[in-house]
């Protein structure tokens, strides 16, 4: 209901710049991820916002709309996004059914589904349609590094110039439109729609019952005050944190303040209000990942998840919890959530889809952001690992691109009140998140997304776990225990600038 509320007022907001400008008057106001806009008595129903009401009175004859996404080949980061799936929630398949529905009916279409059987299926099909001057497929679902590449290829339409793309809309993620567009072009979108991008954004869970047995703060109070940092979670961390198991080296079966994988250090560093890159007046990126403020931001964050009193790495083999879960038969990813569903553990870094995996468990938790690295940061940023989200795109071969561009903008405006509304019920309710704060929690988490280039195309070298990279030399300093962070920047900086400059300049040269 929110997010629809947020689509009237930004019709509201067009009117009113629209009557500002006939009698000269000028408008302005500022606006907080943090704060809430009781807006639901502001609002009429007349002046709520219509859905389908920005796209043409069009219908296209019975025609199938075919999608291709990412599939079974995976086990956790596969679509679920677009058809009803055989082992999904119900809860989420009947929202996902009742938006076709809906988009059936008005355009009078057919929604068809075709699955990839194999990771290098979809970037292969794109390429070979691409060759042959035709598309099998109306609109494509990829992971945004793999549509990132074939933007660069020129197998996709810029968004932006598809009159009925309305990617300004709330029902596109802004925190994707801002981060992933380069001079003014979208090649891809992330919104309402695809659910994977939702599901590796990476947050903090809690348990509830071990911040009652230690007597501490609420977190939920410390977020809505703003007093939610990097300090406040290591000092909390640090009265929880035990060896409790008998044993003579910490294991996964000793009590962590908090746990932490490998590639969360990217996000606390923008949780931290900082980015590998930025924009420059043209909308292209420039690198930020290394300034004395950047320096002092790792330096804390270093020490915090390398702080033994504090912090175990979930993913680290070469310390206690990573290699004495892997020794008792498990992995370290059941561990951590054994941990803290069983109160061993006050924090733990995950992605949200995570939060499913505690469903066969009796636990007691909450959801947070990824803490500021100051009380005085303006707002809370909750990064989307992009690895594995999803997005939209529609080729340039396609038959018809006003029926691509008309069906994708439905399915992402319609399944706003649909599959996002369901998404939220599936991880809040069905996995016992369900007081008020949570919800509250979940708002602001959406609304605090973030994207970054770097962390998408990893400029210098292959992915997060590359120290060649932008992003995977602060993952790999963090883990090997030394802070290297200077030294290690210089290293690469040129190669990660060289390669940044050549991705700019192949989308310059892109019609």
């Amino acid at each position: 209901m929110k997010r629809l509320l947020a689509l009237a007022l930004v019709f509201l907001l067009l009117a009113s710049l629209a009557a500002c400008s006939e009698t000269g008057e000028t408008v302005s106001g500022t606006s907080s991820s943090t704060e809430s806009v009781p807006v639901e008595s502001e609002v009429s129903e007349e002046e709520k916002f219509v859905l389908f009401s920005n796209l043409p009175e069009i219908t296209f004859g019975g025609e199938t709309v075919k999608f291709l996404v990412e599939g079974d080949y995976m086990d956790t980061y596969k679509s679920v996004e677009v058809m009803p799936q055989p082992n999904s929630y119900e809860t989420l398949n009947s929202a996902i059914q009742d938006r076709n529905d809906l988009v059936e009916e008005r355009f009078d279409v057919k929604i068809e589904e075709f699955r990839t059987s194999a990771s290098s299926e979809m970037a292969n099909t794109m390429r070979e349609n691409a060759s042959a001057g035709t598309s099998e497929y109306d609109i494509v679902m990829p992971y945004v590094p793999v549509a990132a590449t074939a933007a660069q290829q020129g197998y996709f339409y810029d968004l932006r110039t598809l009159e009925n793309i309305h990617w300004d809309m709330p029902y596109y993620d802004q925190g994707c439109v801002q981060g992933l567009s380069i001079g003014g072009k979208n090649y891809f979108l992330t919104g309402d729609m695809t659910l994977l991008a939702s599901d590796v954004t990476h947050v903090l869970l809690f348990n509830k019952d071990v911040v009652v047995d230690f007597n501490l703060e609420s977190p939920y109070d410390l977020v809505k005050s703003g007093k939610w940092t990097i300090d406040k979670l290591a000092e909390m961390a640090k009265k929880v944190t035990a060896d409790i198991d008998g044993q003579s080296e910490w294991t996964h079966e000793d009590r962590y303040g908090f746990l932490v994988n490998h590639n969360f250090i990217s996000s606390m560093f923008i949780g931290s209000g900082l980015r590998f890159t930025d924009k420059d007046n043209n909308d292209e990126p420039i690198i930020t990942v290394y300034s004395e403020n950047a320096t002092k931001v790792f330096n804390k964050i270093f020490d915090l998840v390398n702080d033994p009193t504090a912090c175990g790495q979930i993913d680290n083999n070469a310390r206690g919890f990573g290699s004495t879960a892997v020794a008792d038969g498990k992995t370290v990813w059941v561990a951590a959530t054994e941990a803290i569903a069983s109160k061993r553990c006050l924090f733990r870094a995950v992605s949200l889809n995570s939060i499913l995996a505690l469903g066969e468990y009796d636990c007691n938790f909450g959801v947070l952001p990824t803490p500021k690295f100051e009380e005085a940061q303006e707002n809370y940023y909750c990064r989307v690992s992009t690895i594995y989200a999803s997005c939209i795109a529609i080729p340039v071969n396609v038959e018809d691109v006003e029926k691509s561009s008309v069906i994708a903008d439905a399915m992402m405006q319609a399944s706003t009140d649909t599959v996002t509304e369901a998404y939220i019920e599936v991880i809040m309710k069905e996995r016992k998140i369900q007081d008020d704060e949570s919800e509250a929690m979940m708002d602001l988490i959406f609304d605090s997304r973030t994207y970054d280039f770097g962390t998408v195309f990893n400029w210098g070298g292959s992915g997060e776990s590359d120290s060649n990279s932008i992003t995977g030399f602060m993952n790999n300093i963090a883990w090997s225990g030394t802070n290297t962070f200077v030294s290690s920047w210089e290293t690469i900086a040129n190669g990660v600038e060289k390669a940044m400059n050549d991705t700019v300049e192949v989308f310059k040269n892109l019609d």
